[in-house]
């Protein structure tokens, strides 16, 4: 850490706080259309806050999080940080908050170099058709469960994803359902218990399975069990659900519902069909 304290430390993660989204609208100003997209570049700022917090509280033991962001080349988020840390310093008069701010910046893209390099030395064509096709493997195997499965964006709100069988559940085809509000596929009256669950996902929280009615596109009402898993693709985050159909009678049966999520928590390099 040099010469830097923790109170500097600590002033450099609030600096980045404070104008977050002054930096963020400056460096996609900056960065334009390279790589990452503006999404995922977002995303990545948003984690260097994250690491920015963690440095401030012990500096010696924080690692950045990289999670999701394997489909993109070491080079580009390197930039991305760089540009971001060179525009936070910027918007400081502070010399010492500048120099954190550079401190924190080297730390967090030799993390990158670390994590993502010897993936892009040694990334031959042969290994990335490995890749593409452990994708389509895991989206057949998707197509194939009998559950429904709907991936929710948690920054929209809306369908990221979708299978045949919530096709069917919802009697509409992926074209309709596609970038369509969730909660507005919930039942009126299940929308408040939706909502509240949408929040806390989104806040990092997670959640038992549950039971509400959904929303056919017909209007009909379908009682379903819910599952919910976590996800990250490309940078975006994910709220995953696995609907089951069940009778008004019937309680719950949880005791089985987490294997419909096996192969989808085991990769990132899901496609999903609305990209």
């Amino acid at each position: 850490m040099g010469g830097i304290d923790r109170a500097t430390l600590r002033a450099a993660a609030l600096h980045l706080d404070r104008h977050r989204a002054r930096i963020e609208l400056e460096v996609n100003r900056r960065l334009g259309r390279a790589s990452p997209p503006p999404d995922a570049r977002e995303e990545l700022i948003r984690r260097l806050r994250s690491y920015a917090r963690l440095a401030s509280v012990d500096w010696n033991t924080a690692r950045p999080s990289f999670d999701g962001f394997a489909g993109y080349s070491a080079r580009a988020l390197e930039r991305t940080a760089q540009t971001t840390v060179e525009t936070a310093g910027e918007f400081s008069d502070e010399p010492a908050i500048r120099e954190a701010l550079r401190e924190i910046g080297e730390r967090f893209r030799s993390g990158i170099r670390r994590v993502f390099v010897p993936k892009d030395d040694d990334g031959s064509k042969k290994k990335r058709k490995k890749r593409a096709n452990a994708g389509k493997r895991v989206r057949a195997a998707i197509d194939r469960i009998s559950d429904a499965y709907i991936a929710l964006c948690l920054e929209t709100g809306t369908v990221y994803d979708l299978n045949p069988a919530a096709e069917t559940l919802f009697g509409g085809d992926s074209k309709a359902l596609l970038k369509r509000p969730l909660q507005k596929l919930v039942r009126p009256e299940d929308r408040v218990q939706y909502q509240d669950l949408e929040s806390r996902l989104d806040a990092g929280e997670d959640s038992a399975p549950i039971a509400l009615k959904l929303q056919r596109l017909d209007g009909e009402a379908v009682p379903v069990e819910l599952s919910v898993a976590s996800h990250t693709i490309s940078g975006r985050r994910l709220a995953i659900f696995s609907a089951r159909e069940r009778t008004e009678t019937s309680a719950p049966d949880y005791s089985t519902r987490t294997t419909s999520f096996d192969g989808i928590r085991s990769t990132s390099t899901l496609s999903a069909r609305s990209t």
